[in-house]
């Protein structure tokens, strides 16, 4: 008992719960641009296929009319010898000038038979009179019967000279018609053959680049041959497919799923076609990629497919790409329309351009939102985040998410400005866990009072325990 009396008590330390260092951040609304990304294959806005019209032998070429080269708009690539198409047009200009003539002949008989008529009835009155007298006569028996048939068939030659007269007379205006319609015909065979001849020279309807072009002089053609095809180098387009969630991101004001789910393809279409091209608040970037190569132009979205893609159930939008050439203004008169001498210049732009086949993707964006919530995505586990209440202590809380942004998603419920949650999601997460926020920003006044709450509680623990 003697030692039980004078043994010293053991000094007790009670634990007091020890602070979690815990990465947050404050929620506040940020400026975000809503965009989506899509992919699609580049193909020039024009194609053309030269096809020959008729049949003959090429007897000249454009110097540079081989695949790959650069043309520009209305050049001649091809001269089909037309020597007989122009003996064709020959004899249908002469066609041409025998049926006016034909026309000017009428005109004038017309005249004539008009001057005619006239003199021809004086001389059938004057034919009358004369039978007339000789029919007295006959009676009087002082004449013979000879002279009075003589004197009526003279009637009956004049009569009928009369009736001639009259009779091309009233033909004149259905023979006027039938030979100005044989003029017609005769201008139209003409306009046939000089058609004819301008087929001998295909041109090319605009600038682009040649392609299947395997063409010598000499070389005969036949009608309906392909010869070779133009893509347009300044205009392309890519159509780029994205869901209607996607679609929807761009042209809803709402950014919840509840409004999501009310979208339908006649709705976003509809949205689409009410406003011109030129008004619809999109930009478009489109984005190449090959190896370590990697080149970006701006975009223009100019319209959208008719209807959803039957594999993929998306909805095409065709964005058009300018390639402009990269030349300084002194060169702009001779360069702006392509010009077929290739110098290095010219080819270095062309080899990096955009170029029909390339696989693209295309991010389209909206105008931007500030009234939007963003946190992380590495701050949420499905639809759960970590909050950190006004006593540091760690609770999850439930939210509804809008459409991720890059590494970043939009919250439209659950959350409100000002609330702190973490970072990042923790591991283990314990509800009710005593946290030390770290800010990633230390200015901030939150991460101040906090701290020195943190420290202060510390402090009282540290002097109790002595």
């Amino acid at each position: 008992m003697a030692f039980a009396q004078f043994r010293k008590e053991i000094p007790r330390h009670e634990l007091s719960e020890q602070p979690r260092p815990l990465p947050v951040i404050r929620v506040e609304p940020k400026e975000v641009v809503p965009k989506i990304t899509g992919f699609g294959t580049a193909s020039a806005a024009r194609r053309w296929e030269a096809v020959s019209e008729l049949q003959g032998r090429i007897v000249e070429i454009h110097s540079e009319l081989e695949s790959g080269n650069l043309v520009g708009a209305n050049e001649l690539l091809i001269r089909i010898d037309d020597t007989d198409s122009r003996l064709l047009l020959a004899q249908r200009q002469a066609d041409l000038d025998a049926a006016k003539t034909r026309l000017d002949e009428l005109e004038a008989g017309y005249e004539a038979d008009q001057r005619l008529l006239p003199l021809a009835q004086e001389q059938l009155q004057v034919a009358e009179r004369e039978e007339q007298r000789y029919v007295e006569l006959r009676r009087q028996k002082a004449a013979s019967l000879s002279n009075a048939d003589q004197a009526t068939s003279s009637r009956l030659a004049q009569q009928q000279a009369v009736q001639n007269i009259q009779r091309a007379l009233s033909l004149f205006p259905s023979q006027k018609n039938a030979a100005k319609a044989s003029i017609a015909l005769a201008e139209a065979k003409l306009r046939e053959a000089e058609r004819d001849v301008e087929r001998t020279r295909i041109v090319s309807p605009f600038a682009g680049v040649l392609s299947e072009a395997n063409l010598e002089i000499g070389q005969f053609i036949t009608v309906n041959q392909r010869l070779f095809t133009l893509r347009d180098a300044e205009q392309i387009e890519i159509t780029a497919h994205f869901s209607l969630e996607q679609i929807d991101r761009l042209i809803s004001r709402d950014a919840s799923p509840s409004a999501k789910s009310q979208m339908s393809l006649e709705k976003i279409t509809g949205e689409l076609e009410t406003h011109p091209t030129q008004t619809i608040p999109f930009s478009a970037r489109v984005i190449a990629r090959s190896g370590n190569f990697t080149r970006t132009w701006n975009g223009v979205p100019v319209r959208i497919t008719e209807s959803l893609n039957e594999q993929s159930r998306t909805l095409g939008v065709v964005v058009q790409v300018t390639n402009i050439p990269h030349h300084s203004e002194t060169q702009e008169a001779t360069l702006s329309r392509f010009p077929t001498t290739n110098n290095e210049s010219h080819f270095a732009h062309w080899s990096t351009a955009l170029r029909p086949g390339t696989f693209c993707e295309v991010v389209l964006e909206s105008s931007p939102r500030s009234d939007l919530i963003t946190i992380p995505r590495s701050a949420l586990n499905e639809n759960t985040v970590y909050r950190v209440d006004s006593d540091n202590r760690l609770h999850p809380q439930s939210v509804e998410i809008g459409f991720s942004n890059g590494e970043f998603v939009t919250v439209v419920g659950g959350l409100k400005e000002g609330d702190i949650i973490a970072e990042a999601v923790p591991v283990p997460a314990i509800e009710g866990q005593l946290i030390e926020p770290r800010f990633a920003d230390t200015r901030s006044s939150q991460f101040e009072i906090v701290t020195a709450a943190i420290d202060s509680s510390t402090t009282d623990a540290k002097e109790r325990r002595q």
